[in-house]
């Protein structure tokens, strides 16, 4: 949990999402920083990434399916960057919700405790 903390660390200042001061780069560019990490952590620990969509985790669920559930989110931020490049602006409204998710109450730092009570 420290390294996805590490490699995902939000540089935000501490602001509230979403964090429209930032350029469209910097903003997609922290989500994506996400599924990167993400990919690392579960081929690290040996979990494979599942589609989550249309799917209800095992109870209880373990890192794999936490995995796999956040990656559902931040893969979107590499496709946003792809349209970014493309000159295609992405949706401000999807964008807000994957910063609010990554960085509203109950972000990483409680990870653990689901993992470690």
């Amino acid at each position: 949990m420290a390294d996805i903390g590490a490699a995902t660390g939000a540089l935000h200042g501490g602001r509230p999402a979403p964090f429209t001061d930032d350029s469209w780069h910097v903003r997609i560019g922290r989500i994506a920083n996400w599924a990167g990490a993400l990919r690392l952590a579960a081929r690290a620990g040996g979990w494979e990434l599942q589609p989550v969509v249309g799917h209800s985790p095992t109870h209880p669920a373990g890192m794999a399916e936490l995995l796999s559930g956040i990656y559902a989110i931040v893969e979107q931020g590499e496709k946003w960057m792809t349209r970014l490049r493309e000159g295609r602006p992405p949706p401000e409204n999807e964008i807000a919700q994957a910063e609010r998710f990554l960085t509203g109450p109950g972000s990483v730092e409680d990870l653990e405790l689901f993992f470690y009570d």
